[in-house]
């Protein structure tokens, strides 16, 4: 066989190959989906403009498809039993059509953005902060919309990360007893990135409408920040996959 077939031979298999390899990748890739978790305590006095920048944020990230989603979880209180509960649950606009162009992207963008907006004034403020549950079920929607090892989805947290629910987690962040309780179970977060942001927006204390303490809080310093970050890794089976941001985006009017 000449050397010319030989070569035409092994590019045509390396060809095929290669096209069943993407094939095989697209198939086991799920579409990039995002979940939102709010927190809403007057520990933690953010408002609407973090949740509407992480929601800015997650319209303009890379690997966007129009099968991706945009979930927004709003921490709870003894109304829901601890559970967060759903804000609402939207298709990422995308480019769909030629005709279209961005002009319809941008407008079926701003309508998310204005519905996000219009229903996040009307979240009441709690005393209390079940942050890991919230996260807990962001994590397993995410799995239900069928992210995987091969996925690029991604939690955002805005949240000071003063749990005050989880008696195991609030307990090992302030040190209170010498026997350590036993931990949550750590959350699988392979192909899964969570961003907890919002860290450094916290208040030294809460106060009722009269103006009476209700609730102090730690007061924060370099340690309890770090040992922030420490407990909150520990709690997922990919730490990597999870960082920090003192901030949270705001919403570019």
């Amino acid at each position: 066989m000449k050397t010319g077939t030989l070569y035409a031979v092994a590019c045509s298999v390396l060809c095929v190959g290669f096209v069943g390899w993407r094939i095989h990748v697209h198939a086991n890739q799920a579409p990039t989906h995002f979940e939102i978790v709010m927190d809403p305590s007057l520990s933690h006095p953010g408002g609407c403009e973090p949740l509407l920048g992480l929601a800015e944020q997650s319209l303009h990230a890379d690997g966007i498809s129009q099968d991706s989603t945009l979930t927004v979880l709003v921490l709870g209180d003894a109304a829901t039993a601890n559970e967060p509960w759903q804000l609402g649950t939207y298709s990422i606009p995308v480019t769909r059509k030629v005709l279209e162009g961005k002009t319809g992207s941008l407008r079926r963008q701003e309508e998310l953005l204005s519905d996000i907006r219009h229903k996040c004034v009307a979240i009441h403020r709690t005393n209390i902060s079940p942050i890991f549950l919230g996260v807990k079920q962001a994590v397993a929607d995410l799995r239900a919309h069928g992210c995987n090892q091969m996925s690029h989805c991604r939690v955002f947290v805005d949240s000071d990360l003063e749990e005050n629910v989880e008696i195991s987690i609030k307990e090992e962040l302030n040190r209170t007893r010498k026997t350590k309780l036993a931990l949550p179970a750590p959350l699988d977060n392979q192909g899964i990135e969570v961003s907890f942001c919002g860290l450094a927006v916290t208040a030294g204390r809460i106060v009722n409408p009269s103006g009476r303490e209700i609730l102090g809080l730690s007061s924060r310093d370099p340690n309890r920040d770090d040992r922030l970050r420490q407990v909150w890794r520990s709690l997922f089976t990919q730490p990597a996959l999870v960082r920090f941001e003192p901030y949270c985006p705001l919403h570019d009017d």
